[in-house]
């Protein structure tokens, strides 16, 4: 399954990452790239964090794989499911011809 991954900065905890957490953060992702983990992942200007496309099994191993990054205490995540456009269009067809 595919997500679309929102990542902001948790401004209410008043903790501030390290320039440490950070690199651990970009090198995990870069990995996780690497490994097909994650498809792509684009920072969002002005200190907005970032948002990826991510591939898990399941919400609970993506769970999990949001619960291993380094900067996980320091952010909120937004979580979308995606589909198959062509399949998801394909759905909406139907379900107007059926009217």
């Amino acid at each position: 399954m595919k997500f679309l991954v929102f990542r902001r900065p948790r401004v209410s905890s008043g903790n501030i990452p390290t320039g440490k957490a950070i690199r651990e953060h970009k090198q995990a992702t870069a990995y996780r790239v690497k490994e097909g983990i994650i498809d792509c992942i684009y920072g969002l200007p002005g200190g907005g964090g970032s948002v990826a496309i991510a591939n898990a099994d399941s919400l609970e191993q993506l769970n999990e794989a949001l619960m291993a990054t380094p900067l996980f205490l320091y952010s909120e995540f937004e979580v979308r499911p995606l589909c198959d456009y062509d399949r998801y269009m394909e759905n909406v067809a139907a379900a107007l011809d059926k009217r």
